[in-house]
């Protein structure tokens, strides 16, 4: 079995004495991984786009996989890094191999080419990522309908075990077991309201640990994130 494809790298590991495992977040495959010979004057890091191919008798099977760099993150601002490198974890703890995902794919290299660095910018880009994300592993947030009265734009709460927005006469007397929506997530960030992003991030971290299989796992680069925002 043979394929050819491209992709964004996410991480590798060494095996053995010349040889790493890495794994890419395809166009076409999903999340693939296989085992690849280390080249010398080749260092790649988070969200580097490559140009593979993986051969293997069976899909099943670990694979080999041949890649050239087809660009170079030079990364010169340690937020954007942090970033990268969260999505990387992220996408590895989630996503299963071999499922095609476009959506995922697209919004990631879109989040890959982000025009502005200013700290804010790159923290309303991460987070938007993140509730993308969720909708597109099947979690999706409604925050825009009142799942009780079905009315639009008096969505207040969201509610921790479904992911629905109630509004605020209908949640007030539960407001100490529901989420508040913060404002950034119901005006989809058209303005910089960054002072609650970190309520954002909380929301989409407490849904992120709900499904995660291995609750013994920690989300260790979306920490620093988190680090980064309290900054702001």
């Amino acid at each position: 079995m043979r394929i050819k494809d491209e992709g964004i790298f996410l991480y590798s590991k060494k095996f053995g004495e010349g040889s790493q495992i890495i794994y890419i977040l395809s166009r076409e495959n999903g999340l693939v991984k296989g085992l690849s010979r280390l080249k010398k004057n080749c260092n790649l890091i988070n969200f580097d786009k490559v140009i593979f191919t993986w051969n293997s008798k069976s899909q099943s099977s670990l694979g080999y996989i041949n890649f050239e760099q087809e660009r170079s993150n030079i990364v010169n601002n340690y937020f954007l890094s942090v970033i990268k490198a969260s999505v990387s974890e992220l996408c590895l703890k989630f996503l299963p191999p071999w499922e095609k995902n476009y959506e995922i794919y697209n919004d990631s290299v879109e989040l890959l080419s982000i025009k502005s660095k200013e700290e804010h910018n790159l923290a309303k880009a991460y987070i938007k990522w993140e509730i993308n994300f969720l909708k597109n592993l099947g979690y999706g947030l409604n925050i825009k309908v009142c799942s009780v009265s079905g009315k639009t734009n008096n969505s207040y709460y969201i509610s921790p075990k479904t992911g629905n927005a109630v509004s605020y006469e209908v949640g007030k007397m539960y407001e100490n077991k529901l989420f508040k929506i913060p404002f950034c997530m119901k005006d989809d960030f058209k303005k910089d309201a960054y002072l609650d992003y970190l309520d954002a991030l909380k929301i989409t971290g407490f849904f992120l640990f709900k499904i995660l299989e291995e609750k013994k796992d920690k989300f260790v680069f979306r920490s620093r994130v988190i680090e980064k925002v309290l900054e702001l």
